[in-house]
């Protein structure tokens, strides 16, 4: 009798910490079958370029398509003509402390979850993205590529601080948004897209999330 009654409260427990996961999960996934569609009348002369892997996605583009001032002005584009340049926003202890995924902390990831915790902006030049191997190119028009770098430029904080980055072609800034389990580095990129109206899932929560709102 001992042994199944404590068989029942470990399934309990089992239950009420794995349902919300679950619901989560499910949520996720079932919303990627149900995009926001976007006009397909419209000129897509120019593209941009969704870095991805399985767990973050940044949002790049040409040097060559860029013409905006306040993106012309980054530090690390300075005397850079050609090449592509890529932001990225997520939790600003995991950016700060996780030049790699093999370094990140359970703790970490914990309170990026279930707290509302300060985020930061990251920008990164790269000299070709074709070594990378998630890159997706999406046509866009020329409004929606605006649209996209006047979403972006509203995520920056720029009279705050300015951290260094992993390397010489990187720098963080801080953000005025928040991280948690349901406003993620993904959700960012999924907003920042159908803002501009790309068809994009309504919740993005994972990078296979925006990658499936293309297929």
């Amino acid at each position: 009798m001992i042994f199944l009654k404590f068989i029942k409260i470990l399934f309990t427990i089992l239950l009420i910490f794995l349902t919300p996961i679950v619901l989560y999960l499910s949520t996720a996934f079932l919303l990627s079958f149900f995009p926001k569609k976007n006009s397909s009348q419209i000129k897509k002369e120019k593209t941009v370029y969704i870095i991805y892997d399985d767990v973050h996605s940044d949002i790049a583009f040409n040097l060559k398509d860029i013409s905006d001032k306040w993106i012309r002005n980054l530090p690390i584009l300075k005397n850079r003509k050609e090449g592509y340049i890529a932001f990225g926003w997520g939790d600003k202890e995991t950016y700060l402390n996780t030049p790699t995924w093999n370094d990140i902390k359970i703790s970490t990831s914990l309170k990026a979850l279930f707290i509302n915790t300060p985020s930061l902006m990251h920008i990164t030049y790269y000299p070709s993205i074709n070594y990378f191997r998630g890159v997706k190119p999406i046509k866009i028009s020329s409004n929606q590529s605006k649209k996209i770098k006047e979403s972006i430029f509203k995520s920056f904080n720029f009279k705050k601080n300015i951290y260094n980055g992993y390397g010489h072609n990187d720098l963080f800034y801080d953000s005025y948004y928040k991280y948690n389990f349901v406003y993620t580095c993904n959700t960012w990129t999924g907003d920042v897209l159908r803002e501009a109206n790309i068809s994009m899932s309504y919740w993005t929560p994972f990078s296979t999330n925006i990658i499936n709102s293309f297929k």
